[in-house]
């Protein structure tokens, strides 16, 4: 999940179906979930692809038997180049460790699966951003974030029913990881997840997780329907509920996603095109008015309080070339936005466009470059609250508008388990502020799977 997963798993879990033939099967699958693996998929596992290989043999029974184990080591690091107020470096980390059990073979439950994660992120407490007080508005190591801390983020029953065309999930889980997810090769996190999450404070991204539903419906082969209801509770956010299975005291609402996706292939090519909406019902602080209808920024006292709050999404990626007549190899162009609301949020709108190639070199075929720019446009209200203010005061205060970045990264797959990604990153006027000084900001990533 790619997780996804500010949030973005490094390593996407590919949950297919799972199964296990005895108790003992499960003992040793408990015992090995401290030691193993990394996400695997049941049409394609090979050994090969672990730092620990088949460990003796165990890996493979523990596949054929319907029981894999996954475990994913995420690090990055960063350091600014010129830009901020001073030079820094920061370093963080995401470490992921999950099971997937198929409860046909297990308990005879036909098309049922079970799936957990927990993730640990570890690392400095400030990132880059903040080392460096560049004060650009996204961070630029995606990993940082949520507390250093193990959390649940996943713990959910999965059911597949109508010969598969209708997919349900209940249990724990994040938004981020079902709606407007996207790949995570870039440390920059405007180009890595979900958006969605990046921006509305009430939507989570991974590794938070909620208790939630989720249903998805196969209109076709190339096209399906999503819709899910998620607990709204700030509560989740505190180190102290990382690992309760319970439900913590403060829910405020829900949030209710809907995505309709296509995934045709142009010219044999594979793309995927995906369009969402999501409506809290929890609202928020106006960013401009007070309760009596007066600028904030003038008059003072509390913000104007929403009940709930909308936006909506778009998420397309599709590959043009290949090379050879390999579809393996070639170029992907994506695209990606979101509309958020506009009384309550900082970034009312984004956009995003980029390119990823695989295999751009016949020795390097597994080897991946990416080039990607951003415009994150910010809330109009802050920019006249700014005017507001200085036409009543000596002392001028900056006006936001918007901010650019520009990432570039080059993953070089060391083995068929270790890649590492240097990316550099250049940001236009931080903050949306055009008197603060552009920023160069390098950064390298690194995975493995054990």
């Amino acid at each position: 999940m790619h997780l996804s997963y500010n949030d973005a798993l490094p390593f996407p879990i590919d949950y297919k179906k799972y199964s296990m033939k005895s108790i003992n099967t499960l003992t040793t699958a408990s015992v090995l979930l401290l030691i193993c693996s990394s996400p695997v998929q049941a049409d394609n596992f090979s050994a090969d692809n672990y730092l620990f290989g088949d460990i003796g043999g165990i890996r493979s029974q523990m596949h054929n038997a319907g029981v894999d184990v996954s475990l994913g080591y995420t690090f990055e690091t960063g350091g600014n180049l010129n830009g901020g107020q001073r030079h820094a470096t920061s370093y963080a980390d995401q470490t992921v460790l999950g099971a997937n059990f198929d409860l046909e073979k297990l308990l005879e439950l036909s098309g049922a699966n079970f799936h957990v994660a927990l993730t640990n992120r570890g690392g400095q407490s400030q990132n880059i951003n903040d080392k460096a007080e560049i004060g650009q508005l996204m961070q630029s190591i995606e990993v940082f974030g949520r507390g250093r801390v193990t959390r649940i983020s996943e713990f959910y029953y999965e059911q597949h029913l109508l010969s598969g065309d209708l997919n349900i999930k209940l249990g724990r889980m994040n938004v981020g990881a079902e709606f407007g997810d996207f790949q995570c090769e870039f440390a920059y996190l405007g180009f890595c997840g979900s958006q969605v999450g990046n921006f509305n404070s009430t939507i989570y991204n991974w590794p938070i997780s909620q208790w939630a539903g989720v249903v998805k419906y196969q209109l076709a082969p190339e096209w399906y329907v999503k819709t899910g209801i998620y607990q709204m509770n700030p509560s989740w956010l505190k180190n102290s509920q990382n690992l309760n299975l319970g439900s913590p005291h403060g829910t405020l609402g829900m949030t209710i996603p809907v995505e309709l996706a296509w995934m045709p292939k142009i010219n044999g090519l594979p793309g995927t095109y995906k369009l969402g909406y999501w409506h809290d019902t929890v609202g928020g602080e106006d960013l401009y008015y007070n309760e009596e209808g007066n600028p904030l920024i003038i008059d003072g006292g509390k913000a104007r309080q929403h009940d709930s709050k909308d936006g909506a999404y778009f998420v397309a990626e599709q590959q043009v070339t290949s090379v050879g007549g390999d579809s393996d190899r070639g170029l992907s162009v994506f695209f990606m936005g979101t509309l958020n609301d506009q009384d309550i949020t900082t970034v009312d709108h984004s956009l995003a466009l980029g390119v990823n190639y695989q295999g751009p070199f016949a020795t390097r075929a597994n080897d991946k470059w990416g080039l990607a720019a951003t415009y994150l446009h910010v809330n109009d209200s802050f920019a006249d609250s700014a005017h507001l203010y200085n036409n009543n005061h000596v002392l001028n205060m900056p006006v936001k508008d918007t901010e650019t970045v520009v990432a570039s990264y080059y993953k070089f797959q060391v083995t068929k388990y270790a890649a590492i990604r240097p990316e550099i990153q250049y940001i236009i006027n931080p903050g949306a502020i055009s008197e603060n000084d552009d920023t160069w900001v390098v950064t390298l990533k690194g995975d493995i799977a054990f």
